[in-house]
């Protein structure tokens, strides 16, 4: 991976034409100097405006310390992985994505006491409909929402529990509408990213990435084989060196990283597989 220093006074990493900031750097100004397109300006302005009057509350305006935190996604074998986290020590926080909560069971009066484990927070940053389909069916349970400000706003007017927003870093050729923020959020419109980057805020000290993967078992058109003999898309594995890119800057910062995902692997974090494994990482 190519590393730069930029005019800007920042350090970024190239992964797959994508440069990923140092976002320890908290002397130089936040900068996505990423050219992504401008095909969803008009939707983020949307979304943007939208969320504005609401006047959700800032999550940079309370005072949130994780230090052990694992962030969990639904990538392969959700379902029955998601067990595990019930047996994780209580002082590491849940930070779900994606579509972990609608498939979160591990709520309810039919949850058995030993498997209860609740979200400490709900990030995300989808400015499509697709969003809607991340709010839960099968249960009503809402932990705190962590939300972009350019994510859906229909989402957020249907999301029941507490809400907040974060600013994501300003682009060199998008700012959107004027917000007061104390930071901003290097997400690269992906809510891994946001996750990563908000536990960060948090100061985390260890992590780790569960289910944080888009693996499949049976080949289909155009999918890329695994080392696991899982299948994944071009677009996942872009997704995955970017997130790989982001821990590049955890590691350098001394944070204890580890990875319980069934995508390719992480250079920057450590293979875990056993509910073991994860009680040994946060004890240690």
């Amino acid at each position: 991976m190519r590393i730069k220093k930029h005019a800007n006074k920042n350090e970024y990493i190239l992964t797959d034409n994508i440069w990923v900031r140092n976002l320890y750097n908290r002397h130089a100004p936040i900068c996505d100097i990423n050219k992504f397109g401008n095909k969803d300006y008009k939707l983020f302005l949307s979304n943007e405006s939208f969320n504005k009057s609401k006047k959700y509350q800032n999550i940079d305006t309370e005072e949130i310390h994780c230090p052990y935190a694992v962030i969990v996604s639904n990538g392969y074998d959700f379902n029955n992985k998601q067990e595990m986290l019930a047996k994780l020590p209580n002082n590491v926080s849940i930070i779900a994505t994606n579509g972990a909560l609608a498939e979160w069971h591990l709520v309810g009066d039919n949850c058995p006491n030993d498997l209860l484990r609740k979200i400490d927070y709900f990030v995300v940053n989808n400015p499509y409909e697709e969003c809607l389909t991340y709010l839960p069916k099968k249960h009503r349970y809402f932990p705190g929402c962590i939300a972009s400000t350019r994510t859906n706003s229909q989402f957020l007017e249907e999301y029941r529990g507490n809400k907040y927003i974060y600013i994501p870093a300003m682009g060199e050729n998008y700012s959107g509408p004027k917000l007061d923020y104390n930071y901003q959020i290097d997400d690269y419109r992906n809510s891994i990213c946001a996750s990563i980057g908000l536990a960060c805020r948090f100061g985390v000290q260890k992590l780790i990435l569960f289910c944080c993967d888009d693996s499949f078992v049976d080949e289909r058109p155009s999918a890329i084989h695994l080392e696991n003999n899982l299948w994944t898309y071009e677009q996942q594995i872009l997704s995955h060196n970017i997130i790989d890119g982001y821990l590049h800057w955890l590691k350098k910062a001394n944070v204890k990283l580890g990875d319980c995902s069934s995508g390719p692997k992480f250079e920057n974090a450590t293979y875990i597989k056993t509910t073991e494994d994860m009680q040994e990482f946060f004890e240690e």
